[in-house]
């Protein structure tokens, strides 16, 4: 401060006079000129965050790979050549069965702030923040979910949930008494069993899955390939359903794939002329060893699934009526049955003609 003060008052050496003429006129024009308000404020409003919380978040995420979407682009497919064609389906084939990811479970830390000032943007940029750097650390989970590796990382947590409940079973029927304790014996030891053997059997059926959508893509049949995947996506729910639905496809995999030797050729003739007869003979001769073969890995994905399902110690929670009926207006009224029932008929009929005209 004192050293400021001394070259305030200290006589600096004269300027030129032609310098000093110079800075003399910018200070008259600086004067001159109209006082700009140039400083762009946030006119945000700050609020006071005592205490924010955002719970932990577990996301079960599936993805997979179709050929839905692509009417429009159908047209210049017929114009493309067969091996170029060949050649691109082969490749979707390969990604399909890569990218496959089946009830991968992410779980996100959770998010606080403690006595913070911030502003909305602010609170909002901070939140995408946090669940992205939670994200990238997720991806190894991603990685090891996909189906094409049997999903390792599902595998490892269903044997650590059945290793979990062998030990705190029979421990919470030790504090209760004795009689409870054998029961949680029993308990342990049959969720460590199906930690264990249904965790290998997802992993099979996993892997056979991925396969088996890879061999459907190659048979050039949309058709065919939308019904294979929703029959797939139903869920047996034992053993025995497991093993009659895996027959199933694999006696219309034989079947189908017999037949298209003949229909395929002549439903390329009349849509396309004696260039659709050639490629409906491709088709046919493809689809006669793709479609056994994919009926074959579907009825051991099928089985796989139906032991994984058996050894599921978890019971599936059912409703005891049907969900209550709400009126257009909204209005919240005693539950009756029969209006309950009827919704609930009307709701099944409307999503199958949906997925009829799907």
């Amino acid at each position: 401060f004192l050293n400021e003060l001394s070259d305030f008052f200290t006589l600096v050496d004269e300027l030129p006079k032609d310098q000093e003429v110079e800075l003399f006129k910018k200070d008259v024009e600086s004067m001159q000129e109209e006082l700009k308000n140039a400083v762009s404020t946030d006119t945000s409003q700050i609020s006071l965050y005592e205490y924010f919380h955002i719970s932990p978040i577990k996301l079960h995420l599936s993805f997979s790979l179709s050929t839905g979407g692509e009417d429009s682009n159908r047209d210049e497919k017929h114009k493309e050549l067969i091996p170029v064609q060949s050649l691109n389906l082969l490749l979707k084939s390969i990604g399909a069965t890569l990218t496959d990811v089946q009830d991968v479970v992410l779980k996100l830390a959770f998010f606080e702030l403690n006595y913070n000032f911030c502003t909305t943007q602010q609170l909002q940029w901070a939140v995408i923040m946090h669940y992205s750097k939670q994200a990238i650390k997720q991806m190894y989970v991603l990685v090891l979910g996909l189906d094409v590796l049997g999903n390792p990382f599902g595998f490892i947590r269903d044997l650590s949930e059945g290793v979990e409940a062998f030990f705190y079973e029979p421990y919470q029927g030790a504090i209760q008494g004795p009689e409870e304790f054998v029961e949680g014996m029993a308990l342990g030891l049959k969720a460590l069993v199906g930690g264990a053997v249904g965790g290998l059997a997802g992993a099979a059926s996993r892997i056979t899955g991925a396969m088996a959508k890879g061999v459907a893509l190659i048979t050039f049949d949309e058709d065919y390939q939308q019904k294979r995947r929703e029959a797939m996506n139903k869920q047996p729910a034992g053993l025995k359903e497991g093993f009659t639905r895996g027959g199933k496809g694999l006696v219309s995999g034989f079947v189908s794939g017999i037949t298209g030797i003949v229909t395929k050729p002549i439903r390329g003739a009349q849509k396309e002329g004696a260039a659709g007869f050639f490629k409906g003979v491709g088709k046919g001769l493809v689809g006669a060893v793709a479609r056994p073969t994919g009926g074959i890995i579907d009825m051991a994905s099928s089985t796989f699934q139906g032991i994984k399902r058996a050894t599921n110690a978890t019971e599936d929670v059912i409703s005891l009526r049907p969900p209550r009926f709400f009126g257009d207006d909204g209005v919240i009224r005693p539950y009756r049955l029969r209006d309950g029932a009827g919704s609930q008929m009307l709701q099944v009929k409307s999503q199958r003609v949906n997925s009829q005209k799907i």
